[in-house]
């Protein structure tokens, strides 16, 4: 009978992970009990766990900040950002969109009815999303624009249309 004196790296690894479960399992049952001694001592004496009210987080002084901007200089700027936008000049766009603070862009957003998600209002989230509805604004005014040069086109090609029209 030749039995080993030393564990095997295996063997160790084994006797390890078993140690480790059975300590888990200790403190889980350990801190179901503290659990459980702490909320009867909460109901018999509940004068001495006061509630913790003063320790909420602040808000960042950025989000606390009102927006300097209104409704209308919103869609003014929004306005001159399409026309940027339409022109292909997204570095002006991403430019003017930068220099504007935390609040004034998420102030800007909800002029614009775009949604987050479930992102964090970053700046450059809130870029992102007004980004977005510019391309929308583009897009859909390329679409309509489309449909005016092809009524343009049928005139060109029937000038009794243009005859008809008026």
């Amino acid at each position: 009978m030749t039995d080993n004196l030393f564990n095997t790296p295996a063997e160790e690894v084994d006797r390890l992970v078993a140690e480790l479960s059975e300590t888990k399992g200790a403190l889980r049952e350990l801190s179901g009990k503290l659990t459980r001694i702490e909320t009867r001592l909460k109901r018999v004496f509940p004068q001495a766990f006061p509630k913790r009210t003063g320790e909420r987080r602040e808000k960042p002084l950025a989000e606390s900040e009102p927006a300097t901007l209104n409704p209308e200089t919103a869609i003014a700027l929004y306005e001159e950002l399409v026309e940027h936008a339409r022109n292909d000049r997204f570095e002006e766009v991403h430019r003017k969109l930068s220099s504007l603070s935390l609040p004034d862009l998420s102030f800007l957003r909800r002029e614009l009815g775009a949604s987050l998600g479930k992102r964090k209002p970053s700046p450059k989230t809130l870029i992102e999303v007004i980004v977005g509805r510019l391309r929308e604004s583009v897009m859909l005014s390329k679409h309509t624009n489309r449909q005016e040069l092809l009524d343009q086109s049928d005139l060109q090609r029937d000038p009794s249309k243009e005859r008809e029209k008026s």
